[in-house]
């Protein structure tokens, strides 16, 4: 299959995804806005998806799209689907205070440059969570609702059957690093890579995904693919990985202020 054909698949695998893990789905001229009653500080759980053409509408009345389907929440999060869409709207967006991710889609594809040594073991929800929430709460933008963020993961075990792959640091004697990953249809995602930053370069995050995809082909996934910011330098670690980009989408959020 060609970059179009495993886009198309990689944006149904997470329409799915999202179907799976809200509480209530709202239509919407654009597209649907997907809700977790349980989380509404979950930004990535209460949003627009802008899921077709916009046509001609203006970046001001996709905003006023959001504000009528996210009213009584203080955050505002649209998701857009199409490359070209999310450029066409990226400046006005920001203009009225929506904070711009380009985010590129990449899928494995080559070998790794170099296999890591580190070893990485598949983890319980309650045995990654003590990690999970200390790098939520190490952000700034997170610190607030930490707790109740790690606590989402159970909802995606259960609802989407995550997987959880941590790597320990030896000479701290602790996991410092983990990522996530789901299987569907064929097709699967590696999610929230993170690693303490105190202990970033020593390979850990590397091996963890490494040992997601390796788990993600066992589980019969012809594609694997994950979203890297396209500003930043996460990126140049999965093209290390084998991972190549295929397509871009992107997400606009307006913080409470």
């Amino acid at each position: 299959m060609g970059g179009a054909d495993d886009l198309a698949r990689t944006i149904a695998f997470s329409r799915r995804l999202f179907e799976r893990i809200s509480t209530r789905v709202e239509p919407s001229r654009f597209g649907r806005a997907f809700f977790h009653e349980g989380f509404p500080e979950r930004y990535d759980s209460n949003f627009l998806l802008v899921e077709r053409p916009v046509g001609a509408a203006t970046a001001e009345q996709v905003a006023s799209e959001a504000d009528r389907l996210l009213s009584g929440l203080p955050h505002r999060e649209i998701v857009v689907e199409d490359d070209g869409e999310g450029g066409r709207l990226a400046l006005s967006l920001a203009e009225i205070g929506y904070r711009t991710d380009r985010l590129v889609v990449m899928v494995d594809r080559r070998d790794p440059d170099r296999v890591p040594t580190v070893r990485v073991q598949e983890l319980s929800f309650e045995q990654v969570r003590p990690l999970h929430t200390e790098v939520l709460r190490r952000d700034p933008t997170t610190a607030g609702v930490a707790d109740a963020l790690a606590g989402f993961r159970e909802v995606l075990v259960r609802e989407a059957g995550a997987r959880f792959f941590a790597a320990r640091d030896e000479d701290v004697g602790r996991f410092a690093s983990c990522c996530e990953l789901y299987v569907q249809d064929g097709v699967a995602q590696v999610e929230d890579v993170n690693t303490l930053e105190e202990l970033r370069g020593r390979g850990l995050a590397r091996a963890c995904v490494l040992r997601a995809v390796d788990e993600a082909r066992r589980a019969g996934a012809d594609l694997v693919f994950l979203h890297a910011d396209a500003s930043d330098w996460p990126q140049e670690l999965y093209a290390k990985l084998g991972f190549d980009p295929i397509g871009h989408i992107w997400s606009f959020v307006r913080v409470p202020e």
